[in-house]
């Protein structure tokens, strides 16, 4: 990435006071004349209402070297003007993060591998890595039974685990998926997925069960009971029998994924967005994440669990379904190597889940001109016991919070993080400790 052709004002500061410093005989002239700048320039970038430009900076950091910086807490965080702002902008960025999630997932070669190698082609399934024939070559015959069988075996799942033959069972899946036959099942399906949902408050049986989906005929799939005795309806005309028309059978891909596979691909193709087959790249951050070193005083942080789990929103509609009692955020994960669901807390990588919040840290710091900075992370482990364990994974930096607004800002958070009050009296004689300014106190 190009460098920006301009320093920060702070980053400007500080290298104009380090360079002025440099030595006893050092005046902020003999730093204008050696960049090349009018004096009042530098006078100007102490006060931080000058900008170094890229070059200028290098030619004194190449002459002074890099100014030493002062002690602090180095950490990658979304940046926002205030705890109002934040708040405010949530939702929106939770749509956005969970947009990115499932994008970044589906698009990915890792997934679409693993979906390839879930399905089969009719004649080239698993048994081909053990059909000998199949994989003979000259000279074979000089080998040892157990040689050839190692030899042949390792062909074969070189072929099996190619990138052409896991390519041509994408094509032949993606084929299926467009024709209107696929389309029709998409729907059934989902009306059938609203009766199991109905019925059963299990995911695993739920996931189970719409395995039924794809064994009966399509036009009969609103005929299925979710009691599962369905042995009257013909299988003729079902989802398995248009894929055996394409050349491809199921083989660990159950029902369930399919659907979610289905109706995503159908979701990124109608949204003019990359689909299974593109190539196209996901932005995988879903905002600007900035390094932060945070040198000023931490005089007071709060860790806790919330209330209620903070809940993302989806950003994808229509298509994230399970209202599992009491897990409103659980969505099925797209794909289980053991047919087995997996609760939220597991962190399945292959989840579609929204954001969902447990546990937070909230620290406030005093910086060298009074004024605040606030440093939130969000964590989502799930703790069984009464102690709360936090696990930051998403951090959000409030860098400028002015001395007089700052217990209004406070009681923004507070509310946002569901405190009965915060312990104001401590956070006064915390900041009265470190030096910094307590709205309304008498100085005496």
């Amino acid at each position: 990435m190009p460098r920006s052709d301009k320093l920060s004002l702070e980053d400007t500061k500080r290298l104009l006071d380090h360079a002025v410093s440099a030595s006893s005989n050092m005046t902020a002239t003999k730093v204008a004349k050696f960049i090349d700048v009018p004096p009042p320039r530098i006078s100007e970038g102490r006060r931080k209402e000058w900008r170094l430009s890229q070059h200028e900076a290098d030619t004194l950091i190449a002459e002074y070297g890099q100014p030493r910086a002062k002690p602090g807490l180095f950490v990658c965080a979304e940046e926002r003007d205030s705890i109002k702002s934040f708040i405010e902008l949530e939702p929106s960025t939770s749509k956005t993060r969970h947009f990115r999630k499932v994008s970044s997932l589906y698009h990915s070669s890792q997934f679409r591998n693993s979906v390839a190698d879930q399905i089969a082609i009719i004649g080239e399934d698993d048994d081909a890595l053990f059909a000998h024939e199949a994989f003979t070559e000259s000279g074979d015959e000089h080998l040892s039974m157990n040689e050839r069988d190692t030899v042949q075996k390792a062909r074969a799942r070189k072929k099996y685990f190619s990138a052409e033959f896991r390519k041509e069972k994408l094509d032949k899946l993606l084929a299926v998926i467009k024709t209107p036959k696929f389309s029709k099942w998409l729907i059934q399906a989902r009306l059938y997925l609203d009766k199991l949902r109905n019925t059963y408050n299990d995911p695993d049986t739920i996931y189970r069960m719409m395995g039924s989906t794809s064994y009966y005929c399509i036009s009969d799939i609103n005929k299925i009971t979710p009691d599962g005795k369905n042995n009257h309806l013909s299988s003729d005309g079902s989802l398995d029998k248009l894929l055996e028309e394409h050349g491809l059978k199921l083989s660990s891909l159950l029902a369930m994924s399919l659907f979610l596979i289905g109706v995503l691909e159908k979701h990124f193709r109608e949204s003019d967005l990359p689909t299974l087959g593109s190539a196209t790249k996901i932005q995988e951050s879903t905002e600007e994440m900035k390094d932060y070193v945070i040198t000023g005083e931490k005089i007071w942080s709060h860790e806790g669990r919330f209330t209620e789990p903070k809940l993302g929103l989806s950003g994808i509609e229509e298509i994230f379904f399970p209202d599992i009692e009491n897990r409103p955020d659980w969505t099925y994960p797209l794909l289980l190597s053991d047919n087995r669901l997996k609760s939220p807390d597991e962190k399945d990588e292959n989840s579609l889940s929204v954001d969902r919040w447990t546990t937070y840290e909230i620290s406030l710091f005093l910086k060298d001109n009074c004024d605040y900075a606030l440093l939130l992370s969000l964590g989502s482990y799930e703790n069984r016991y009464s102690e709360v364990i936090h696990a930051p994974e998403r951090f959000i930096v409030i860098p400028n919070i002015a001395g007089l607004q700052l217990f209004k800002e406070l009681d923004e958070m507070r509310k946002w993080l569901t405190l009965p009050e915060l312990p104001l009296n401590d956070i006064k004689k915390d900041i009265a400790k470190h030096g910094g300014y307590v709205p309304g106190a008498i100085i005496i």
